[in-house]
């Protein structure tokens, strides 16, 4: 992906953005009435009985229209359009609340005068209390709806013919204050910086909002690109990978490399279908993946019927040898089950050979910088190759080498138990390699 590439939105994320719209109005509509609670009481002890009575069903009307957008659904889905209503409900009923005089104060100060009590400061809490919603759209609404109702509030009182419309001028100091004390006049200005303020808030909040959004967005395809790598690679070598700025490699090291087979896959193949074939090659690899992943082994690759793995790689680590072998003991145990319900599905059993081997491997990423594969390479992978094929010749299920259950034993106290149904065999020459290899098998 390229840099500063927004990564490409899938259906879950959407389905999981919508469903944190439908939680943020929840927390929204909760918040509104802890606030609406403290304003009530701060209501109630700024204004004398019984004007604070009047603003009591407003308080009521802006409860409702918090829990109106969850409560409005078509087909159990949600009315996308009612929250977008609602906010310019709560904005217009607001601006009614602050702009028309209480019935119940004897007091009636001319409209002009409520421009200046700084009431639209309110405005601010619905502003920020939409970002709860997780939706920019929702945000921005918020902050033209506060801009619309203010501006036709301050557009009425301009229009009234006691109303003096002033805008800050170069005049004389004296006309200046005539103007300020004045009952009758609005300030234009004023209303265009509430105006801007309003908008500039919104606008602010929807971007913060939306990178919160693109920062998830990113996460979860990261996450999604780790979960894919994990399909081909071990969690191990996600691990480095995702962690690596630059190919693996090359290095050498000592590693345990295992080799296990299918026997007779091809004879089995060919009385089944493609299908059947695949998912024949599936259930195995599966099996054989999982024992090597629960030892703390590397997949290195699938070779048809059969499966590469190293214990070792990318790092090397304390239990290596007696993890292979453990893995191989894991092998044949997961087949015995496998095999116990195939036969009780009147399916032919399955059997493996399985090769292990310990020694100096090279390791690295090989091929082209647009294609690479990680690859380790050397003697120790070939005896391993060679063992996993003597299996078919001696008749064992696991063929080990003197040098990996010695390995072993330095390694892990406990191996004895592994190595349990082991005996030592005859030396074997391997083909393609001078001398002879001590084995056990199993």
């Amino acid at each position: 992906m390229e840099a500063g590439a927004r990564p490409q939105r899938s259906a879950r994320l959407d389905a999981a953005f919508a469903q944190e719209v439908e939680h943020g109005l929840t927390l929204a509509a909760r918040v509104r009435l802890v606030v609406l609670a403290v304003v009530g009481a701060w209501v109630t002890f700024e204004n004398p009985y019984p004007e604070f009575l009047y603003f009591y069903p407003y308080f009521l009307l802006f409860a409702l229209f918090g829990y109106l957008p969850l409560l409005a659904r078509s087909d159990g889905r949600p009315i996308v359009w009612v929250r977008y209503l609602c906010l310019l409900l709560d904005m217009g009923l607001f601006t009614l609340l602050v702009m028309l005089p209480n019935p119940l104060d004897p007091d009636v100060l001319p409209p002009q005068l409520r421009l200046r009590f700084g009431n639209e400061i309110y405005l601010f809490a619905f502003i920020v209390a939409s970002a709860f919603t997780y939706s920019p759209a929702l945000v921005m609404w918020s902050g033209v709806c506060a801009a619309t109702t203010w501006s036709l509030a301050t557009l009425a009182v301009v229009l009234l013919p006691d109303t003096v419309a002033s805008m800050p001028s170069s005049g004389a100091h004296a006309d200046a204050v005539r103007r300020a004390v004045d009952p009758h006049t609005v300030f234009l200005n004023v209303w265009g910086r509430q105006v801007v303020v309003f908008l500039v808030t919104a606008g602010s909040l929807a971007t913060l909002v939306q990178r919160a959004r693109r920062l998830v967005e990113r996460q979860t395809s990261a996450e999604r690109e780790r979960a894919n790598l994990s399909r081909y690679f071990s969690p191990n070598m996600v691990d480095e990978l995702a962690q690596a700025d630059q190919p693996l490699g090359p290095t050498q090291q000592q590693v345990a490399v295992l080799f296990v087979d299918m026997i007779g896959f091809t004879r089995l193949a060919e009385s089944l279908a493609p299908p059947a074939v695949i998912a024949l090659l599936r259930e195995f690899h599966g099996r054989m993946q999982a024992a090597v992943f629960a030892h703390h082994g590397t997949v290195d690759k699938y070779i048809g019927d059969g499966v590469m793995a190293t214990f070792g790689t990318p790092r090397t680590g304390a239990h290596d040898a007696s993890n292979a072998l453990r893995a191989a003991r894991a092998m044949c145990e997961a087949m015995t089950a496998w095999n116990l319900s195939r036969t009780a599905r009147g399916e032919a059993p399955v059997a493996i050979g399985v090769g292990v081997h310990y020694g100096t491997v090279v390791l690295g990423d090989i091929g082209g910088e647009s294609r690479l594969e990680f690859a380790v390479l050397g003697d120790t992978v070939n005896v391993a190759s060679r063992l996993e094929r003597l299996t078919r010749e001696i008749g064992a299920t696991i063929v080990a080498s003197d040098a990996v259950v010695a390995t072993a034993r330095t390694e892990d106290g406990d191996v004895e138990s592994v190595l349990a149904g082991f005996a030592p065999g005859p030396p074997q020459t391997l083909r393609g390699r001078v001398g002879v290899v001590g084995i056990w098998v199993a």
